[in-house]
């Protein structure tokens, strides 16, 4: 049960996004997939991004009710979580690293606080860890005095964690991390071994635009087109 005050409902739906670094940076000019979404639905839902570099499931769970309260249920055309990028480092990395099955349950239990706050199961979608080029990563690591702690079979194993939990949870996924895997330049979607380059900012688009299709297609266009604007009774023809 959601708590506090619920915002007043608005004529425009919003796209939630959740995540660490790969959504903070989701308007960047590399990883840009938020960028490309609020393209697509433009004048028919708000992209918001609620992105937390550096975070794992572990932190996020903790502020999820926070960042829920900023809006009514009922104007969530779309919610994603997309966690695993950190949680995936390996134990040496005792601030990030999530245990695998303590992992999965995280993100179970992110759903049923996003349900449980009034979102549908079939509005909300995960998506897993992208791949890691561990080579280009750890000399970022090196240039940059940063514990290389990744491997990407170990990513490839949270990816498939977080596909069971939505699949047991009922809600929608993409597979990006195999998805990426399938390409023979798969590096290519990385700018620096871990974070999404343009390349694999277009190939999560394309992964989950299908899915913004079928939560987005019934929604109205806010306001009418310019060239259906009644010039000679603009007051009723442009009614919020």
């Amino acid at each position: 049960m959601s708590t506090g005050k619920i915002p007043a409902r608005t004529a425009w739906k919003k796209v939630l996004l959740i995540g660490d670094s790969l959504t903070q940076f989701g308007f960047s000019k590399e990883g840009s997939y938020a960028a490309l979404l609020a393209d697509y639905l433009q004048r028919k839902c708000d992209v918001i991004s609620r992105g937390f570099s550096g975070y794992n499931t572990k932190w996020c769970q903790i502020i999820l009710p926070e960042i829920l309260k900023e809006f009514d249920p009922e104007d969530i055309a779309m919610a994603t979580i997309f966690l695993g990028a950190n949680d995936s480092n390996l134990p040496e990395n005792k601030t990030q690293h999530v245990p695998l099955p303590d992992y999965k349950q995280d993100l179970k239990d992110m759903v049923d606080m996003m349900m449980t706050y009034g979102i549908p199961k079939e509005r909300i979608v995960l998506i897993p860890p992208p791949a890691c080029d561990e080579k280009a990563w750890k000399k970022f690591c090196l240039e940059n005095d940063k514990l290389f702690t990744k491997c990407n079979l170990t990513a490839g194993k949270y990816a498939d964690a977080c596909l069971d939990a939505a699949r047991e949870c009922g809600t929608k996924s993409v597979d990006f991390y195999n998805s990426m895997m399938k390409r023979e330049d798969w590096q290519d979607a990385l700018c620096d071994g871990l974070h999404l380059s343009s390349a694999g900012s277009q190939l999560l688009f394309y992964l989950l635009r299908p899915v913004v299709d079928s939560l987005t297609s019934e929604l109205p266009m806010i306001y009418p087109d310019w060239k259906d604007v009644d010039i000679n009774n603009l007051t009723e023809c442009l009614k919020p």
